[in-house]
């Protein structure tokens, strides 16, 4: 017997039309939904943050006048300074837990309420420079990081 080979010739493959792609079911229009109400609940929060943090901006932009000032001598900047501290603390924390401070107790609560600074260890020479108007020529004063103290201070105290 002799094999036959037979051929099969398909034809060809039915393919379904094409879907488009488009978003026009309800869960598409729920995502963009929650999209634009996560976008402007974070324009929202981001605004509120500024707005708080608004005395922050005015105290570092006092202080840096108050270094600009060519003129001003090392105890009345130590002065102005702590006075824009005490200011900035005021608005942040409240009367009742700042207005009473002074002296050490004052820059304790400075060193305490934000992590970087140590205002303590010039105790002495912020006392002569706000209640005498002296300053001490030591080597430990450095005006530079009590300044950068400072504004670092007014950027990262926790409220």
């Amino acid at each position: 017997m002799q094999e036959t080979e037979e051929t099969i010739v398909l034809k060809p493959i039915i393919e379904p039309i094409p879907i488009d792609f488009t978003m026009e079911t309800l869960g598409w229009k729920i995502l963009f939904m929650l999209f634009i109400f996560f976008v402007l609940y974070g324009t929202y929060k981001y605004y509120l943050h500024y707005r708080n943090n608004k005395y922050r901006r005015n105290a570092i932009s006092k202080i840096q006048t108050i270094v600009l000032e060519s003129n001003t001598s090392i105890p009345s900047l130590i002065t102005q300074i702590m006075y824009q501290l005490k200011q900035t603390a005021l608005i942040s924390f409240g009367r009742k837990k700042v207005a009473s401070l002074e002296g050490e107790e004052w820059l304790s609560f400075l060193d305490k309420s934000a992590k970087g600074v140590q205002f303590n260890k010039y105790q002495e020479i912020i006392s002569l420079a706000v209640y005498k108007d002296e300053f001490i020529d030591e080597v430990s004063f450095d005006k530079d990081i009590f300044i950068k103290s400072s504004l670092h201070w007014i950027r990262k105290h926790a409220r």
